[in-house]
């Protein structure tokens, strides 16, 4: 019997947008996972957040909903305090017990990996798929020892930094983040100045 394939997409999404909805689509229909996971960090280590974690957490639920081969989680935020990547896949493989859980990651944050929080335990222990970012050359990955898979996915230029700015300035979102999440930002009063 084989074993459900996890991929774990972890992040602030703040907001949730339709870069990460087709990053995560794309890793599902790439055959490396049977199952995506996303996780809204509580605490990112690296960067700070402008919505709380419920509502990102809400976003992202928003933003996948109807959506097939998507679960949302939100061990990082019942867990509390910082969120660090060795955490919440130690969480998701007390969750998914017979699986083979993979995180995903863009190639720019997997040049960092030895930098992470307990790197040498992540490298020992977990299999990344790696995807491009838009618009951004191919870093070279000098992570020796690590479980690579990369995954070319078609650009999708969009940035939580970018729609924050947009709606602060009163644009609309169309095209950018799915409806459901635009229309919870809108009633939210989310990222106004």
């Amino acid at each position: 019997m084989s074993r459900t394939r996890v991929g774990v997409l972890g992040g602030t999404f703040d907001p949730f947008h339709n870069g990460h909805l087709e990053t995560a689509r794309a890793v599902r229909d790439s055959g490396l996972v049977d199952r995506i996971v996303i996780v809204p960090a509580h605490d990112p280590w690296q960067k700070s957040c402008v919505a709380t974690a419920n509502q990102r957490l809400e976003m992202v639920r928003r933003g996948v909903a109807g959506h097939e081969g998507f679960d949302v989680s939100d061990i990082d935020i019942v867990r509390g305090g910082p969120t660090y990547t060795v955490d919440t896949l130690a969480d998701i493989a007390a969750l998914y017990p017979n699986a083979a859980v993979s995180f995903i990651v863009g190639s720019d944050a997997a040049v960092g990996l030895p930098s992470w929080h307990r790197a040498d335990e992540l490298r020992a222990s977990t299999a990344f798929i790696v995807v491009t970012r838009p618009g951004a050359l191919q870093p070279q990955l000098d992570v020796e020892g690590y479980d690579l898979n990369l995954l070319e996915i078609p650009p999708v230029d969009v940035s939580s930094s970018a729609i924050r700015e947009r709606v602060s300035k009163g644009l609309a979102l169309t095209g950018l983040v799915p409806s459901a999440v635009a229309e919870y930002i809108m009633a939210q009063a989310l990222y106004r100045e």
